[in-house]
């Protein structure tokens, strides 16, 4: 691995959501940052065909009503922002690819990192990491003594861990920590902000992050890999994008950089034969 490198201990307890971590395209960051906010799902807006569909068991035929009125509670009334936490001391939340394959625009978007401890809660809130089973519970059940909407809050509350933070374990990659809220469409995320992610460091995306954030010093990193041993593997690092960037051109205009040289006439021998799939494409010669 890389010198500075070490590979991650265990987290557990709150050390897991110390800092939380939100994929986003580059268009709704920009809402996002403007608004200093996040705005709440729908719970029926999940990608997980086991959380759309909880059927309501009920013994008592009296209690019948309760039951659409119980799933209209829980698919409109509450709503939902989710969250990646770190993985481990090393691997932070923003060095998942497939959150960023999924939920990062691709690889183009943004993963904005939040100081859990500066984020506006509201009051009713329902949070907590999502705990991953192997086999989730088919149906919800209602005890026969329930009558009232105000029973069913009552209910759901006492209920929040199973009906909202409990998934099957094939969505343990994810690493979630769930925020569900009755009657809310924002989360204030003012001064909550500790840190920005990227996939690139040159990118016209990049450059319009560091011009938003500009009279901040909120930190602007780019998620790249470097190898490590004899094996080759492939490891996540950080690196600041406008030092990066900055480098990288100073070394490309540095008159006495041989490899520079060497690279822009690979290139070119390339661009040459391109299309031509008989030319030989190994260049014999390079001019220092």
């Amino acid at each position: 691995m890389a010198n500075n490198i070490k590979f991650g201990e265990r987290l557990t307890g709150k050390n897991r959501y110390k800092k939380l971590y939100h994929y986003t395209s580059f268009d709704s960051f920009v809402r996002i940052w403007c608004t200093q906010s996040l705005k709440f799902g729908e719970v029926m807006g999940v990608n997980d065909i086991q959380e759309k569909d909880r059927p309501v068991t009920i013994t008592n035929m009296q209690q019948l009503p309760l039951g659409p009125a119980l799933n209209n509670m829980r698919n409109k009334t509450y709503k939902q922002l989710s969250f990646t936490m770190d993985f481990d001391t090393y691997l932070k939340g923003c060095m998942s690819p497939m959150m960023w394959g999924y939920y990062g625009g691709k690889c183009s978007g943004v993963c904005i990192e939040l100081d859990f401890d500066k984020l506006k809660f509201p009051k009713d809130v329902i949070k907590g990491p999502v705990r991953y089973v192997k086999y989730l519970k088919r149906d919800l059940e209602l005890p026969p003594n329930l009558e009232t909407e105000k029973d069913l809050k009552i209910y759901v509350r006492k209920n929040a861990k199973e009906i909202f933070l409990t998934k099957q374990k094939s969505w343990s990659s994810e690493n979630e920590y769930r925020v569900v809220c009755p009657d809310q469409d924002k989360l204030d995320i003012s001064g909550a902000i500790s840190a920005v992610y990227l996939t690139s460091y040159d990118s016209l995306e990049c450059l319009m992050v560091e011009k938003l954030l500009e009279k901040t010093d909120i930190p602007i990193q780019f998620l790249h890999y470097k190898s490590y041993g004899r094996e080759n593997i492939a490891v996540p690092v950080l690196t600041d994008t406008k030092t990066y960037r900055e480098q990288i051109e100073k070394a490309k205009s540095n008159p006495n950089n041989a490899l520079a040289k060497i690279s822009k006439q690979a290139e070119e021998h390339y661009k040459k034969y391109k299309g031509n799939e008989n030319a030989s494409l190994i260049k014999k010669e390079y001019t220092l």
